[in-house]
């Protein structure tokens, strides 16, 4: 794409540009930090710990980098609400979609299938990434979880997989179905941002699908891929 589209090439920082931009950007960069640590050590809860995020990144941006003053507030307020819209939209039709598909059985249906064909490790990441994949393309992540996890989790056990080898293929496979049609959340979201329609990025979107895949496989056929850092940093529960 770089050489195709013939994209600007810019001079290599500075060890002393990199570290004026390092702590320029220090405030901002420990906003994942607060989020995951305070999740990770028992502070608060997801949903608590995104509104920390958010009033951290306000106070971040009004009196440290000073990107936005009190004239921008109601501005800011507009667009979150205009961008969020989106989201809930999406998620309260994918939830009433997800539950429909579970009223009728669906998923369970689906899984029954594909599962006779499932013998080992491999072959029953392959069918859970399948699943996920489906079930993703066309309702969120949360209630596509909570559809298929309950169903799929026994097989994979059956089979000797590490539940976060599961989790993972899972959590990895959803993410598919955010930037795909029909459902695609974060793909609208950016066409909203960018001011675009999604019928101009499917293409570049469908050739960034490959390494995504590739990705996918690799955490299928190499369990230890994904395991290193777990058993590096939390030996007691993996």
């Amino acid at each position: 794409y770089a050489k195709k589209r013939n994209y600007p090439i810019y001079a290599r920082a500075t060890v002393r540009e990199f570290f004026h931009a390092l702590g320029r950007s220090a405030a901002a960069m420990m906003t994942p930090v607060m989020i995951i640590g305070g999740i990770v050590g028992g502070f608060f809860t997801p949903t608590e710990a995104a509104v920390v995020a958010v009033l951290y990144s306000f106070l971040v941006g009004l009196f440290i980098h000073r990107s936005i003053g009190l004239r921008d507030i109601r501005r800011v307020l507009y667009d979150t609400v205009r961008l969020a819209s989106i989201s809930l939209f999406n998620i309260g039709t994918a939830s009433a979609f997800g539950w429909l598909m579970a009223y009728y059985q669906i998923p369970k249906l689906v899984v029954k299938y594909i599962a006779q064909y499932g013998a080992g490790v491999i072959s029953v990441g392959l069918i859970a990434a399948a699943a996920f994949l489906f079930i993703g393309g066309f309702i969120d992540a949360g209630p596509s979880i909570i559809i298929l996890a309950p169903l799929l989790a026994p097989l994979a056990a059956s089979v000797g997989m590490h539940p976060i080898q599961f989790a993972i293929i899972g959590v990895v496979s959803l993410a598919f179905g955010l930037v795909t049609p029909p459902y695609g959340l974060c793909l609208l979201i950016d066409c909203a941002i960018a001011r675009v329609r999604v019928s101009e990025v499917i293409k570049d979107v469908a050739i960034i699908l490959i390494p995504m895949l590739v990705a996918l496989l690799l955490i299928i056929l190499f369990p230890d891929l994904v395991l290193v850092i777990p058993r590096l940093f939390m030996p007691k529960f993996v």
